[in-house]
């Protein structure tokens, strides 16, 4: 939803008959209340998902942090050393350490990548940032989303009271 100017009286005060709501080239005036209502849900809906999708994100984040220091700290480890090996978060199998001069990195879709643990430390530091600069982004979005529900809600409740104001004046003059 885009907003254009809004229109105001010659005191600075939002003209509320004439103010210029706009929905991606749509005036949001023009649309019922039923559609209005539509609309709202379906932008909450978005917020909901998008909601959803960030803390995807932040959970990777945490994955990303994890898998960093466990690098860091294999460095420090020597060949040989008996250990427990995760299979899934909850199950473990002993294990003896081997090589710590090369590790392999799960990089997605069934692909592996050979590196040292510097270099994975480094390819876990660039995903962290990479993932909190789409965070950022998506914040934004999210943002901008809920700004854009408010606008339809402020826009459903003056047609509403707009609505309910000429049933009240119908009444007083059929009475």
């Amino acid at each position: 939803i885009r907003v254009a100017r809004k229109d105001t009286h010659a005191r600075g005060h939002p003209d509320t008959h004439t103010m210029a709501h706009r929905q991606g080239g749509m005036q949001l005036d023009s649309l019922s209340p039923q559609q209005l209502q539509g609309l709202s849900e379906q932008l909450e809906s978005d917020v909901q998902q998008l909601t959803e999708s960030l803390a995807n994100l932040q959970k990777a984040v945490g994955r990303y942090h994890t898998s960093g220091r466990a690098l860091e700290g294999m460095t420090l480890e020597s060949e040989g050393k008996e250990m427990l090996v995760p299979l899934t978060s909850s199950l473990y199998v002993p294990g003896v350490l081997g090589d710590t001069s090369k590790v392999l990195l799960d990089v997605g879709t069934g692909y592996f990548l050979e590196k040292s643990p510097e270099d994975g430390v480094d390819y876990c530091k660039r995903k962290v940032q990479l993932v909190r600069d789409n965070m950022e982004k998506l914040i934004e979005v999210i943002s901008e989303k809920r700004k854009q529900s408010t606008q339809v809600q402020q826009v459903f409740t003056q047609k509403m009271q707009m609505m309910e104001q000429a049933q009240a004046k119908a009444a007083e003059i059929g009475a």
